[in-house]
C-alpha cells in the first residue's frame, strides 16, 4: 500500500475527530449533551413520519435498550422529545421531537452542514451502510452483485443494480443509511418481519452464532406481527419471483437468508 493511502486515512480520521470535538462543543452551547444531540438527529432523520421506536433508536445510537430508555427519559423531562402511541398498534411507543427539540436540532444541523462543507472531508460513500466494501479480516468477500438464491425467492443487497430492486421489498429493521426515503428504488418496506432489535443486538452479525440466531428468529417469525407479514410474502412468492433486499454484507449469514428459508420451506 502506498504512503499516500496512509496519509489519506490519517487526514480523514483526524478530520473526523476534530469534527466530533467541534460538534460536542456546539451541542453543549445549545444546551444539549452530545448524546442528546444524536438522539434528536436519530428521531428526525429516521425517515418514518411516526418516528422510531426506542429499540430502533438504540440501534442507531449503538446503545443498550435500557440505556436508551434512560436517555429518552432525560430528554423528555427536558422538553426535547415526547413518546406517542403508534396509530397502527397502540402497544408500540414511538419517539417524536417537541417544538423546542426541533428548533434546537435545526439550528445545530445548519451549523454542522456549514462546517462539513468548510472541512470538505473526503468521506467514503454511505449509500449502503459504510460503503460497498466486502472484506472481513483482509479476505475478499463475495463479488459485488452476488445473489443468494433459493427457487423464486432471491436475497440481494440494497447496493446491487437497480433492476434487481424495483420489485423488491426491504426486509431490514433499519432503513439503509444514505438512501432517501422518497427516492428509494423499491416500493415496500416490510420492517415488521425483521428480527427484533434485542435479537439483532445479541447476534451482532457473528457467523459462529448464526445457527442459534436462525432458531431464535424462526421463533419470532411464528409470532405476530412478523407472522402476518411472512404469510403475505409467502403468498406473493407463490405468484411472482420475490427479491428480499438487505444492507447486510454477508448474504449467507444475514436475517434475510433466514427469512428466505421460511418463505421457500412452507
Amino acid at each position: 500500500m502506498p504512503d499516500s493511502a496512509y496519509a489519506k486515512l490519517l487526514s480523514l480520521r483526524t478530520g473526523l475527530r476534530h469534527f466530533e470535538a467541534w460538534s460536542a462543543q456546539q451541542a453543549r452551547a445549545a444546551g444539549l449533551t452530545p448524546t442528546q444531540h444524536q438522539l434528536l438527529l436519530t428521531i428526525r432523520g429516521h425517515g418514518d413520519p411516526e418516528g422510531p421506536t426506542i429499540g430502533e433508536a438504540a440501534d442507531y445510537l449503538l446503545l443498550r435498550h435500557h440505556s436508551t430508555v434512560g436517555l429518552v427519559d432525560r430528554a423528555e423531562a427536558a422538553g426535547l422529545v415526547r413518546r406517542v402511541r403508534s396509530r397502527d398498534d397502540h402497544r408500540v411507543v414511538r419517539l417524536r421531537l417537541t417544538r423546542d427539540g426541533e428548533a434546537r436540532l435545526e439550528a445545530l444541523s445548519a451549523l454542522h452542514l456549514e462546517e462539513l462543507e468548510r472541512l470538505a472531508l473526503d468521506v467514503p460513500s454511505t449509500s449502503a451502510g459504510l460503503g460497498p466494501v466486502q472484506r472481513v479480516h483482509g479476505f475478499p468477500g463475495p463479488p459485488e452483485g452476488q445473489r443468494a438464491k433459493n427457487g423464486r425467492v432471491t436475497v440481494a443487497r440494497v447496493s446491487d443494480p437497480p433492476a434487481d430492486k424495483e420489485a423488491g421489498v426491504l426486509v431490514d429493521r433499519l432503513w439503509p443509511r444514505g438512501i432517501p426515503r422518497d427516492s428509494a428504488p423499491w416500493a415496500r418496506w416490510a420492517r415488521d418481519v425483521a428480527p427484533s432489535a434485542d435479537l439483532l443486538r445479541w447476534y451482532g452479525h457473528a457467523p459462529e452464532q448464526f445457527d442459534e440466531f436462525r432458531r431464535r428468529y424462526q421463533k419470532e417469525l411464528s409470532q405476530e406481527p412478523g407472522n402476518v407479514v411472512l404469510q403475505d410474502l409467502r403468498a406473493e412468492a407463490r405468484r411472482l419471483p420475490l427479491v428480499l433486499l438487505t444492507a447486510a454484507k454477508d448474504l449467507e449469514h444475514c436475517p434475510a437468508a433466514v427469512l428466505r428459508e421460511a418463505l421457500v420451506n412452507d
